[in-house]
């Protein structure tokens, strides 16, 4: 009996523990520089809790820390390469980051998606005479939502920037989070930069801007097509080819159980509760509740497809 109590007791113990452990601050962090190869960094952070700028008002503690999107710096004997450049308040700290790896100037600022927390310093760029390069729908989404900064440069499938014998690729595989997602390809290197097409976190579907979870399964198949074997994500820590290629058929899992919850005629009410997630790893991710903000339109774009 003593021998039952005890291990009750430590059984016990051991959740408060955890529990004490997930109630315990989070401790921002700040802005960061990881070297990917040579001459290509990325520049992560600054990292808060709730949101990648904080706890406001209405936001939700998940016990994990955030940050703004992924910034990759790509040094050439000409000049830099920089893809996205976070919130308008954390350029000046992304242009130190920036000085601290090369004296060289940056010549070309390329954007992933319109989000702010990727590409809402654009406005500040653009007054520094730095010339910024997007897909045509990320100007129009731009436009459109009345951010500062469209690009004055645009494509629509596929660019090159040439720079100190450096090519760096933009390309356009198809809509995913967005209508605009832009991978950003470094041959020589053999690393993309996906932008929120893959995270360290589940996906994110923005559907008021064109997203799409049944497109997003093509598009990452697209990506899958490219020589590569480093990736720098929208947000987190470098990811592999085999990252995207698991990532794939957890998002192809995740569309047929959505379809079967559309045609066991769940109401939107339920969805949260009834869309397993937890056998995937993306029930407790940095974008599981942005996730869920769009569940009711995940719902309706897959109940459209079954018609």
């Amino acid at each position: 009996m003593r021998g039952s109590l005890a291990v009750a007791f430590v059984a016990v113990l051991a959740v408060l523990t955890v529990h004490a452990v997930t109630q315990q601050k989070l401790t921002p962090e700040p802005m960061r520089i990881d070297k990917v190869k040579d001459n290509l960094y990325v520049v992560r952070g600054p990292f808060n809790a709730c949101a990648p700028n904080g706890c406001g008002a209405n936001s939700v503690d998940d016990g994990l820390l955030h940050e703004a999107g992924d910034v990759a710096v790509r040094v050439t004997p000409d000049g830099v390469i920089v893809v996205d450049d976070k919130f308008a308040p954390n350029v000046p700290d992304v242009l130190e980051k920036v000085k601290s790896i090369t004296t060289q100037p940056i010549k070309y600022l390329l954007n992933t998606h319109h989000h702010t927390d990727h590409i809402g310093g654009n406005g500040e760029i653009l007054n520094r005479g730095i010339e910024v390069i997007a897909h045509r729908n990320i100007r129009d989404n731009i436009i459109k939502n009345k951010q500062p900064g469209p690009p004055r440069i645009v494509f629509n499938d596929q660019a090159s920037v040439y720079l100190g014998g450096v090519e760096v690729q933009m390309m356009y595989l198809g809509r995913g989070h967005t209508n605009g997602d832009t991978v950003i390809y470094f041959p020589d290197l053999r690393t993309v930069h996906s932008g929120d097409l893959v995270i360290d976190g589940m996906p994110v579907i923005d559907y008021n801007n064109g997203g799409s979870a049944l497109e997003f399964v093509k598009t990452l198949n697209n990506l899958l097509k490219i020589d590569f074997d480093i990736v720098i994500p929208g947000h987190g820590r470098l990811l592999t080819k085999d990252d995207v290629r698991a990532y794939v058929p957890k998002l192809e899992t995740m569309n047929k159980r959505m379809a079967e919850l559309v045609k066991n005629r769940v109401t939107k009410d339920q969805l949260e509760k009834q869309l397993t997630l937890d056998d995937l790893g993306w029930a407790h991710t940095v974008s599981t509740l942005t996730f869920m903000r769009s569940i009711g339109q995940y719902y309706d774009e897959v109940a459209a497809a079954m018609k």
